[in-house]
């Protein structure tokens, strides 16, 4: 194989990575569960963004370091009795939630976000933000046809648009090329052309 031919699958090669590097390097993607998903349905509250919490720690999940007082979620510090708070106390002391899931990351969702919903056998489930329905049994998106016992869901994954990680494979992508395209240049075998 002569330096041509090298410099020719070079090229192909470098085109071929860009595209998969293009495809999967800008976007980062957070694991949530399902009381997170639940704040993504369409039942709630309609915002333009809602925030969920991801990649939490094992062990932390948001069930476990809330109690139910009135039907609202309020935080409850570990080792504190539940019988000693009241609601009246809850609503006046609520710390906020940011305070209550440390180690978590905080991922804003909009309807431009993907969202998977990931089962139990690892199968995952495309569902759009906001146009699904949660009960206490089932999950269910008209959109994708789609019906899941809720005992079926183990978690759900939420994809975000990466900036730092577009910059950077574009940048790379184009050093990569104007590299390729350099020793091209450099190594290539004069060619005398068409002689008469």
């Amino acid at each position: 194989m002569n330096i041509s031919e090298r410099a020719k699958w070079g090229v192909q090669g470098a085109a071929l990575l860009a595209l998969v590097m293009m495809q999967t390097a800008c976007y980062d993607t957070y694991v949530i569960d399902k009381d997170e998903l639940r704040k993504l349905e369409s039942s709630v509250e309609q915002k333009e963004v809602v925030d969920v919490y991801g990649d939490c720690p094992a062990g932390s999940t948001s069930a476990s370091r809330y109690k139910v007082l009135n039907g609202s979620h309020w935080a409850q510090a570990e080792g504190e009795a539940a019988a000693t708070t009241t609601a009246s106390d809850a609503t006046s002391a609520a710390p906020a939630e940011e305070d209550t899931r440390a180690g978590c990351v905080k991922v804003p969702v909009s309807t431009a976000n993907s969202l998977k919903v990931v089962g139990t056998d690892g199968e995952e489930y495309r569902v759009t933000p906001f146009n699904f329905i949660m009960s206490d049994s089932q999950l269910v998106s008209p959109e994708y046809d789609l019906l899941l016992g809720l005992n079926d869901v183990s978690s759900a994954e939420v994809k975000r648009f990466s900036t730092w990680k577009t910059v950077a494979t574009i940048a790379g992508v184009t050093l990569a090329t104007v590299g390729i395209f350099a020793s091209i240049a450099v190594l290539a075998e004069d060619d005398p052309g068409f002689q008469n």
